[in-house]
């Protein structure tokens, strides 16, 4: 990296990282840690921003993702396919499960085609609370946005796309 590099005034922690490492090991590329460091901290930093605000709603960001995924199907889902839909562990998604099922939010019942899993749908109240929270949750994620640059978010939705679906292509799932 150039000394004109070094000097400027946005750089991140990603940046240091990226020095650090080049004088380190000289013979290495570390352009891919700029990208992959910087998705991981906006991850981060948006799943703290949403958890914090969630708790008032006694929710997590990946209990909610769970409800908002019910809500938007018309039929109920087994636990395999919201894991699937939701790129999540199968033990996380059994925990959340589990927690949303004893404050009532969903409802688990047997699946005719296996009898082995169960079927996934929300209550009344499940319901509900999704319809009271995406709205605020939207206007929180706006809010997030609305702090970067303009130039920044021209096409960001279309290049993050574009760098997650070959992704997700090649591990055979799709998110919804």
């Amino acid at each position: 990296m150039d000394q004109e590099a070094d000097d400027r005034p946005d750089d991140d922690a990603v940046d240091q990282m990226q020095r650090e490492w080049a004088q380190l090991r000289p013979d290495l590329s570390f352009t891919s840690l700029g990208v992959i460091h910087r998705v991981l901290r906006a991850s981060r930093l948006i799943l703290e921003a949403s958890d914090a605000f969630l708790a008032d709603y006694g929710l997590t960001r990946g209990e909610l993702d769970v409800l908002s995924a019910l809500r938007r199907t018309d039929e109920p889902l087994s636990p395999t396919s919201l894991a699937q839909t939701l790129l999540a562990p199968r033990s996380a998604i059994t925990m959340r499960l589990n927690a949303l099922q004893a404050r009532g939010l969903l409802s688990r019942s047997a699946n005719p085609a296996d009898g082995r899993s169960s079927l996934l749908a929300l209550t009344d109240a499940g319901a509900t609370l999704v319809d009271e929270v995406i709205p605020a949750q939207l206007t929180l994620e706006d809010a997030l946005l609305a702090d970067a640059p303009a130039w920044a978010m021209e096409g960001l939705a279309d290049r993050l796309r574009a760098l997650t679906s070959g992704w997700e292509q090649a591990r055979g799932t799709r998110s919804r």
